[in-house]
């Protein structure tokens, strides 16, 4: 299953905001809070960009994107807390 950065955040005890730090940090991810995209580096650890579109037509329509990691991203972070 994958997970976005509030589940990784939640299940790690952590807050949010720190996991996408992480992310940035070790070159997943580049942008700022609420503007995330993921870099080359990010997609090969597993990180999925998604567009997602609410179906409404003209002014109502409204899309936007999603971040989600495969599971390995749980060792990935826990390496890093474990270096710091």
């Amino acid at each position: 299953m994958r997970k976005s950065a509030r589940m990784i955040a939640k299940e790690l005890g952590l807050k949010t905001e720190d996991v996408y730090s992480i992310l940035k940090e070790l070159g997943f991810l580049v942008g700022e809070k609420g503007n995330w995209f993921l870099t080359e580096l990010g997609k090969q650890a597993g990180g999925v960009e998604r567009l997602v579109d609410n179906g409404e037509r003209g002014r109502f329509n409204v899309s936007y994107q999603t971040l989600s990691w495969d599971e390995k991203i749980f060792d990935i972070i826990d390496n890093r807390l474990k270096k710091k």
